[in-house]
């Protein structure tokens, strides 16, 4: 004999709570820090490889479009992009040979 149908057993969705949880421990500074972080690594990994600046730029601002204005999205981004560009590109340049000019040179 078959047993009646009764309540359904209840199930919590746990994805649900866990990412609660984890969102409501973090303020709202610690979230845009870690933000911060991740975005100025992705930018040196991708300006490492050689993608070109404007595609840098335009990823950052996709990332944070519903967070930001378009325009601080933008100014957003190259806040992060550019001291990465700046370290990337100083560290890629050949170091400039000083030397010492002959003392009886032709000019």
């Amino acid at each position: 004999m078959l047993k009646p149908i009764g309540k359904a057993p209840r199930f919590k969705d746990k994805s649900i709570g866990i990412s609660t949880r984890l969102h409501a421990g973090f303020d709202r500074s610690q979230r845009a820090d870690s933000h911060r972080a991740a975005d100025s690594l992705s930018a040196r990994q991708w300006l490492a490889e050689g993608t070109p600046i404007a595609d840098v730029l335009t990823m950052l601002e996709v990332r944070r479009r519903f967070e930001f204005s378009p325009y601080f999205a933008r100014a957003y981004a190259i806040e992060i992009a550019w001291p990465v560009w700046e370290e990337i590109r100083t560290t890629n340049q050949s170091p400039i040979a000083h030397r010492k000019e002959p003392a009886y040179a032709v000019a």
